[in-house]
């Protein structure tokens, strides 16, 4: 948990959380060469849920996630 919350920090830090994931993996391995790339995926995702604006949750975009969590 702690190397997850290490990519989370670094990630916002660097405002990585909407970039390309496998450049996101390389820049953060570049800080901290020893985290996994699971961790680092792990703590993109927290940095999404944290950083996301509630008002950006437009209705058109509450039924596309409606949908996608339906389908499971």
């Amino acid at each position: 948990m702690k190397n997850i919350l290490s990519a989370v920090i670094i990630v916002i830090k660097n405002n990585l959380q909407y970039n390309d994931v496998k450049d996101t993996i390389n820049r953060v391995k570049q800080i901290r060469p020893e985290l996994s790339d699971y961790d680092i995926i792990a703590g993109i995702n927290i940095a999404r849920r944290i950083m996301f604006r509630e008002d950006y949750m437009t209705e058109e975009i509450k039924r596309e996630i409606d949908m996608w969590e339906r389908s499971d």
